[in-house]
């Protein structure tokens, strides 16, 4: 569980506790919103990458334009494709950017060409999906042994600890 991750770790942060708390999730919203608050605090050190940012960005603009204008979640990226100019009414995607780049003690990464092709052969020795594969590798790079993700496939990873909601 996020809260009995000890003071000081280093954690990477999927893009799902973010998702979760910023959609107040019915079971792990509370959950990631005071881990993201402990992270803010300083009790552990956050770190996440661009990959996982703009996969919330995606996400969260999707789920706005279903809310908005009642679209079908599966016809979504189709009709904004049509309808490009939708996009400069949103809002949330954006403060949801700024809130999470406000989080102290939250180090947000860059992904690199070094990264990838790490990420290539973590992808085939644990039948990871690409973002996942990216996510493993850059950890490796920085030393990262601890996730905070609600996602099983990290468990196949040696050497990883895994923080659930």
């Amino acid at each position: 569980m996020l809260d009995k991750i000890e003071s000081g770790t280093r954690v990477f942060i999927d893009a799902n506790i973010f998702l979760y708390e910023t959609f107040d999730h019915w079971r792990y919203g509370r959950l990631c919103k005071n881990f993201l608050e402990d992270v803010n605090k300083g009790k552990c050190s956050g770190i996440t990458t661009v990959l996982v940012c703009n996969e919330v960005f995606h996400r969260v603009m999707l789920a706005e334009v279903v809310e908005k204008y009642g679209i079908e979640p599966k016809s979504v990226v189709r009709h904004l494709k049509k309808n490009w100019s939708i996009i400069t009414e949103l809002s949330k995607p954006w403060d949801v950017m700024l809130n999470i780049r406000q989080i102290e003690n939250l180090k947000i990464l860059e992904v690199t060409e070094d990264d990838f092709e790490v990420a290539l052969s973590y992808s085939k020795k644990y039948g990871l999906l690409s973002n996942d594969a990216i996510h493993v590798a850059t950890m490796t790079q920085h030393g990262i042994t601890n996730i905070a993700t609600n996602d099983p496939d990290f468990e196949r990873v040696e050497g990883l600890t895994v923080w659930k909601p």
